[in-house]
């Protein structure tokens, strides 16, 4: 009898490695998908925070500039603190962060 439960503990534990290793992965997978996920999140916190300061800065700066100079001009400064930063994102979520911070700033500055 105890070759029989042998047995039968052997055939278990090859069916089982499988669907172990299996789930395994998927599980990484999910993980790193989910990190992936809040890097991005946070990276994008980031560039609405680098944003708000560059278009403050560029409306001071270049104050007698026509609005898409100004647009241009916060745009590039950004991708370029985003670079030093080793943040990648694509140039419209930069865009749409600069847009963005422009709108907050028009925003807090008519309620005033």
């Amino acid at each position: 009898m105890d070759q029989f439960y042998s047995d039968i503990i052997n055939a278990l534990i090859v069916a089982l490695v499988p669907v172990a290793i299996g789930a395994l992965g998927w599980i990484a997978n999910s993980v790193i998908n989910y990190l992936k996920t809040r890097m991005a999140a946070e990276h994008y916190a980031m560039v609405e925070k680098i944003a708000a300061a560059t278009v403050a800065a560029v409306n001071q700066t270049l104050s007698s500039k026509a609005g898409e100079e100004k647009k241009q001009a916060a745009i590039a400064l950004v991708r370029a603190e985003c670079a030093k930063r080793g943040i990648t994102l694509d140039e419209e979520a930069i865009g749409n962060a600069v847009e963005a911070a422009v709108y907050r700033t028009k925003i807090s500055t008519s309620s005033i």
